[in-house]
């Protein structure tokens, strides 16, 4: 059996067991400055975006607002969140999905993190590229 082959039939791991919760986010219409800010004090580096209803729009990355350089406190206070997250793809999985399908998902978005959906498309957590690493090694 293939190493590839031996995490394929892991049937215990899922996305659900590497996810991160409570998940940090922010509403489409903030500042750039306050995802910045939020980032900052909490030590994390992604945030996903959340639409006035609650509904998951992708995933905001320290990334993406580096980005926007020059990126001074009163040019990030003047964009908001969703000029930045039109240029994300919207991608998502599911808790029982298998993290290659998360690391798939990530690698063919060319994004490092991907909000975590149950079957009623609900916020539960967030999957990083991190996760899946840590996964692969144990």
């Amino acid at each position: 059996m293939t190493a590839a082959q031996s995490f394929e039939s892991d049937a215990a791991s899922t996305v659900g067991t590497l996810m991160s919760q409570p998940v940090l986010t922010i509403e489409v219409g903030e500042s750039l400055w306050d995802a910045w800010q939020l980032l900052f004090v909490s030590g994390l580096r992604h945030l996903v975006v959340l639409d006035q209803d609650g509904s998951s729009l992708g995933v905001l990355s320290d990334r993406n607002i580096l980005a926007e350089v020059p990126a001074t406190a009163e040019h990030l206070s003047d964009r908001q969140v969703g000029d930045v997250l039109a240029m994300v793809p919207l991608v998502s999985v599911k808790p029982t999905d298998h993290p290659l399908v998360a690391a798939r998902v990530m690698a063919k978005s060319s994004v490092e993190a991907v909000p975590v959906l149950d079957d009623a498309g609900r916020l539960v957590g967030i999957v990083t590229e991190s996760d899946v690493v840590r996964w692969l090694v144990r």
